[in-house]
């Protein structure tokens, strides 16, 4: 991607927070507010949605859902949805591109935010180590507002601390079928397991975190080969070697061995089975609505927060900026053990029925002032690597 590759692809290092407080950040809200949002834009921003009538709606896809538990194919979900709304959406994807294609060497994450479905208009934010950042949007007609959290650099992150004795461990392998949301091992250190995941041959396989393998999981196929374990009663099983990474997107690939079997499960959540995934606008939409995304790790447990931004880009840890990335809940959502786990959303048509993941949980904030986790958009590994859940 042009402007924010710093280095050939790696992984983020797992961040641990801190209670810090200090200068080491401050805030600088810098607003263009365009004259020239056209109708659509305008209307989010004065009119709201019980002004819209029903030819001011679209049809979105937000989430793409297998119909059948055993079928690795997936089919679309709609909704309407107002059109001033999805426009301001265009409109504000459309400005982070050209704020990512400008390439500014200060700009270190940005996320869309997306408005309410009556307003207003979705925005941009913007962490960056330049104030002058804002330049690549100084054209009025962009219509978007930029809010910039100026920082004096991203301090090192602290080493990870985490004992396996504190994880979930799964009761049992006598199955053979392992869900999602329990500790898994590696010889660099512990993760969580992904719900199973599935890519071109429909078979699922395992996935966590590629940073879970350490520095053999900064690249894309250094660590192949490498065991993946799940803890029970203390002992380690291997269910799996590692087949590939993915660095930017910071998922790794583990094709299962001796009969084990990914389930599209996640340990401890209610409901338990995974049915697909939202899209980049099913995740906006929740959002709009105030929707929140629950996560389920094995060293946290269960935990619940609101989305903060979507479609976003990210270059707080690494050598490479990595896109397609989903901030929400606070640093305390996500801690040292928890990477590879999923955050995820009731089934809207079925809420008893099952779940729908948002994305993959990788990091967390561990500088004054900040206080977000994020990770890559299963929409993203769909788009990109054409993987799903």
């Amino acid at each position: 991607m042009a402007g924010v590759t710093r280095g050939d692809g790696e992984a983020d290092a797992e961040a641990t927070g801190t209670d810090d407080a200090g200068p080491a950040m401050r805030r600088r809200r810098l607003l263009r507010t365009g004259v020239n949002l056209g109708a659509s834009a305008a209307l989010v921003a004065g009119f709201g949605a019980d002004y819209v009538s029903s030819r001011d709606l679209d049809t979105i896809t937000y989430a793409m859902v297998r119909p059948d538990p055993g079928s690795p194919e997936l089919e679309p979900r709609t909704k309407e949805v107002p059109a001033a709304w999805h426009e301001s959406l265009r409109i504000a994807f459309e400005a982070k591109e050209r704020l990512i294609q400008a390439g500014a060497e200060s700009l270190v994450g940005a996320f869309v935010v997306p408005g309410s479905h009556d307003g207003p208009a979705a925005s941009l934010s913007v962490d960056a180590t330049e104030e002058n950042v804002s330049d690549a949007l100084a054209d009025p007609s962009d219509g978007v507002d930029l809010s910039v959290n100026l920082l004096e650099g991203v301090p090192p992150q602290p080493d990870a601390d985490s004992d396996r004795a504190d994880a979930y461990q799964l009761p049992s392998l006598s199955s053979g079928r392992v869900p999602g949301g329990v500790v898994c091992e590696t010889d660099a250190g512990h993760g969580t397991l992904t719900p199973a995941l599935y890519g071109e041959s429909g078979s699922p396989f395992f996935g966590t975190s590629n940073h879970v393998f350490g520095e053999g999981g900064t690249m894309t196929t250094e660590h192949r080969g490498e065991p993946l374990a799940v803890l029970v009663d203390g002992d380690p099983h291997v269910v799996g070697t590692v087949a590939r990474g993915y660095p930017t997107a910071d998922l790794v690939r583990v094709a299962p061995t001796d009969g084990f079997e990914p389930r599209s499960a996640i340990q401890r959540a209610s409901p338990r089975r995974v049915v697909g995934q939202y899209t980049r606008l099913g995740l906006a939409d929740l959002m709009a609505r105030g929707e929140k995304l629950t996560k389920v790790g094995s060293y946290s447990d269960r935990t619940t927060g609101s989305i903060e931004g979507i479609d976003g880009v990210t270059c707080y840890t690494g050598r490479s900026c990595k896109t397609g990335q989903l901030k929400w809940g606070g640093q305390g959502d996500v801690v040292d053990g928890d990477s590879g786990s999923v955050n995820y959303h009731v089934d809207p048509e079925n809420p008893d029925g099952g779940v729908l993941v948002g994305g993959l949980n990788n990091a967390r904030t561990w500088w004054p002032g900040a206080d977000f986790s994020w990770g890559t958009a299963a929409h993203h590994l769909l788009d990109e690597h054409g993987l799903h859940f």
